[in-house]
């Protein structure tokens, strides 16, 4: 057969190790050379080299004084082998990225509450531990964050919903309580403390109805008479702290939103007995998970347990 001529099948399975000793070899021009490469003694290394061109039935070297002169057959075989050898380096050192978290996408959505500071602080927290990892944040609203899940969009979410799916495994990370938010020119404002009665016929932000935000209002404010005067509806905590910031009315939010960040103009009220949101991460059990949704947890967990000043006396 003209062309390329193979080796004899005499070669059988040849050890990796004997043919990464071979390339370093070709690669460097001597056993010294090949040694200090490698990492081993040079008796090792003659020794693999030998049993090579022992399996082989071949003379791959020329031996001399100063240096090894590859034979013909050696000149054929590391061309075959080299772009093996990069090959299985790259594949080497993907695994190792992989492991470490270098070079990976982990990707995962929260709903606007947690966005606002927790989140954010936890993933500071995450990157710091791995510096490589590249994070893929998604906003997920209230009717996505169940098909975000199940679907694998994403690996988990965090939310203040409560979700009930016999397919999402959930992880509490921590409670805080509904505030009020006062513009600080408002008459409750002088308020050490505010209580439902205190909301009769004010001027308030609600939220849409069903919501995690609307039944922790609707089970603080129910028996208030007459009732506040609902003036504007919004679906997300930020734009009832924008807008009672601009003194459009009082806004109750959850405590996660207003930890440090928050208009000057307004100030935060505690409420008596006030119902208490927690937030949660969620994953699918059905899905493959990266480790780094358990980092996410802890450093959610440690985050909020920094952030978290509703529970000091």
């Amino acid at each position: 057969m003209k062309g390329r001529q193979a080796f004899p099948d005499r070669a059988g399975a040849l050890p990796f190790r004997q043919l990464e000793v071979f390339h370093a070899v070709m690669a460097t021009g001597s056993v010294t050379a090949a040694a200090r490469l490698l990492n081993v003694s040079q008796p090792s290394l003659s020794r693999s080299l030998r049993r090579l061109e022992d399996q082989l039935g071949v003379a791959l070297f020329e031996r001399n004084r100063q240096r090894l002169l590859p034979s013909a057959e050696a000149m054929r075989l590391y061309a075959e082998v080299d772009s093996v050898i990069r090959q299985i380096h790259v594949l080497s050192g993907s695994i190792g990225h992989i492991l470490e978290g270098e070079s990976a996408l982990f990707r995962f959505g929260a709903t606007a509450s947690v966005s606002r500071i927790l989140v954010p602080r936890a993933i500071r927290r995450l990157t710091a531990s791995a510096p490589a990892l590249r994070v893929f944040f998604d906003a997920v609203t209230r009717d996505q964050f169940q098909d975000y899940l199940l679907t694998g969009r994403g690996e988990c979410g965090v939310t203040l919903m409560e979700v009930d799916h016999p397919l999402l495994v959930a992880r509490e990370i921590g409670t805080a309580p509904l505030v009020a938010l006062v513009h600080r020119d408002h008459p409750l404002a002088a308020k050490p403390m505010l209580a439902a009665e205190d909301f009769e016929a004010v001027e308030m932000i609600a939220f849409e109805r069903a919501g995690p935000h609307s039944n922790a209002i609707h089970a603080f404010l129910g028996g208030a008479k007459p009732p506040p005067h609902e003036r504007v509806m919004v679906r997300f905590s930020e734009a009832a702290i924008a807008l009672a910031g601009e003194g459009v009315g009082v806004a109750l939010v959850d405590g996660f939103s207003v930890v440090g960040l928050y208009p000057e103009s307004l100030v935060v009220k505690p409420l008596c007995a006030a119902p208490r949101f927690t937030a949660r991460l969620f994953w699918s059990r059905e899905r493959p998970l990266s480790r780094f949704v358990s980092e996410l947890g802890n450093a959610l967990a440690q985050s909020w347990a920094e952030l978290d000043h509703w529970s000091s006396p």
